[in-house]
């Protein structure tokens, strides 16, 4: 990660840091601010305006380009149809490029193959010559699944998004609900070596926070009490 993104909020009097360096945990026990943050968060993400003022250097940058955020633990898919977009952009830059030799002897061998079909047929045939996203999607080509536990999930997800869309940093809901902290640590170690940031938004602090990570709390009477800031 470059330099550090701050993310600044009219509510919040202590600007989110988002920085490989360490990670930055967003605490909300107020039930009704907990959802207006993670809602109008996630609209950001989706490109929609918001409450929320993302900035390098002093610079405005918007949430999508830079981030991704996942909501949900239990049913964010890496087989998303916004991220297969984005391998398949890829591999056809590849395929036009590096492979264009090679997928030209497959656009050969396919339109040999309907001539000698239209020869089995009393009518002529038309076709459109086979662009590398039709071969794509006509084997289905999607990410096979290569993991078995939630934290392995997580992180061929950060690696997909480092790869296809050249992501910054990650927002995670709630993620220490699901993990324990031996898992976090190892998601949280690999985001450093990858040099990609976190924000953990949580609803509630449910143990003591581990040496890397920084909090904002907000508490349920709207209070800001600050732990492990120097």
């Amino acid at each position: 990660m470059k330099n550090p993104i701050k993310i600044a909020h009219v509510h919040l009097e202590t600007p989110l840091i988002i920085s490989d360096q360490f990670v930055q945990l967003l605490i909300v026990e107020n039930s009704d601010e907990f959802f207006n943050v993670v809602s109008r968060l996630d609209a950001q993400f989706n490109g929609d305006e918001g409450d929320f003022a993302f900035s390098i250097d002093e610079e405005s940058i918007s949430a999508d380009k830079y981030g991704v955020m996942v909501c949900d633990s239990f049913h964010f898919d890496l087989n998303d149809k916004k991220i297969i977009n984005l391998l398949y952009k890829k591999l056809e830059k590849d395929t036009l490029g590096d492979k264009y030799a090679q997928f030209n002897s497959l656009i050969s061998d396919t339109t040999a193959f309907f001539e000698e079909l239209s020869f089995l047929v009393p009518f002529q045939l038309a076709y459109d010559e086979p662009q590398p996203n039709d071969y794509f999607k006509a084997v289905g080509l999607k990410f096979e699944k290569t993991y078995d536990t939630l934290e392995e999930k997580i992180i061929c997800y950060i690696n997909a998004l480092i790869e296809l869309k050249k992501a910054e940093f990650f927002v995670f809901v709630n993620l220490k609900s699901v993990l324990s902290d031996e898992k976090l640590f190892n998601v949280y170690k690999h985001c450093q070596n990858e040099k990609v940031g976190l924000l953990l938004i949580e609803s509630s602090k449910l143990r003591p926070l581990l040496s890397c990570e920084k909090a904002i709390i907000i508490t349920d009477d709207l209070c800001e009490i600050l732990e492990n800031y120097p």
